[in-house]
């Protein structure tokens, strides 16, 4: 692993079991080796949903929850809006960023990419000071590490449809997985539990991109475990595609038509 990152340019530096333990001294003493990555970061979701609601109440723009889009309104193979079962949305221009739902909406005379939900289950502690600076990954899982003292721990990786609820043997595993990386976490009680639905195309990569056969609909879903991590560089990507028709290598990678050139093989 450490030679095919740094082959790929990335900062990456090759830590003894003594230099990993003066970064981190609360991880396990049995560690071996680490690798170090300078310019790896995180991102506060919660914090970061916060400001987007901030962002959308400051400028006057509308979020509307708990309504879920049945179908696009399609006319002369052109995107005119979208419905639930009660109620119209009219609008020039349509992104789908439905993540795992993507598949359940309907589309007049095409069909949408399949993108299925794989559950995730995660747990966090609550500790009175950051123990940990960095996110640390073991083979198993990772914990990371928030400022206000809480250490969360990731993830299983479950196809069990659409059910978000959490399991004793989901919960035991990250437990497990937690006291591996730093055993002086045994002794916390487990702050909170949840679980989330990732979104997983065909092929395990991001869906990007306009379709050929309705004018002005876009998609930008499928990007499976780092949908926050992606999210800015592919609302840039789709926005100056929108507003300025720029296009990108991406589009053409991430493409939906890439689904529609397999079936046609």
């Amino acid at each position: 692993r450490y030679e095919w990152q740094k082959s790929a340019g990335l900062q990456i530096e090759h830590l003894t079991a003594r230099e990993t333990l003066q970064a981190e001294p609360f991880v396990s003493p049995d560690v071996r080796e680490s690798l170090f990555f300078p310019n790896d970061w995180q991102v506060e979701n919660r914090r970061l949903l916060f400001a987007l609601e901030k962002y959308a109440e400051l400028n006057c723009i509308k979020i509307i929850e708990n309504a879920e889009i049945s179908n696009l309104l399609i006319e002369k193979n052109r995107i005119i809006g979208a419905e639930t079962e009660t109620e119209k949305f009219f609008a020039p221009t349509v992104v789908l960023a439905t993540g795992a739902w993507t598949s359940l909406i309907k589309a007049e005379s095409f069909i949408l990419p399949q993108v299925k939900p794989i559950r995730g289950q995660m747990i966090s502690f609550q500790t009175a000071k950051r123990l940990f600076q960095k996110v640390i990954y073991s083979p198993r899982g990772y914990i990371v590490p928030r400022a206000d003292g809480r250490i969360l721990v990731g993830a299983t990786v479950e196809d069990v449809g659409f059910d978000k609820s959490m399991t004793d043997a989901g919960t035991e595993f990250l437990r497990e997985t937690a006291l591996e990386i730093s055993p002086g976490l045994g002794n916390l009680e487990i702050h909170e539990k949840w679980a989330g639905l990732r979104p997983f195309a065909a092929d395990g990569l991001p869906i990007i991109g306009a379709f050929a056969e309705v004018e002005n609909l876009f998609i930008a879903t499928a990007h499976y475990r780092n949908g926050i991590l992606l999210a800015p560089l592919t609302a840039k990507i789709m926005a100056e595609k929108i507003a300025e028709n720029l296009d990108s290598e991406y589009l053409k990678i991430f493409s939906p038509q890439r689904f529609r050139a397999a079936r046609a093989t």
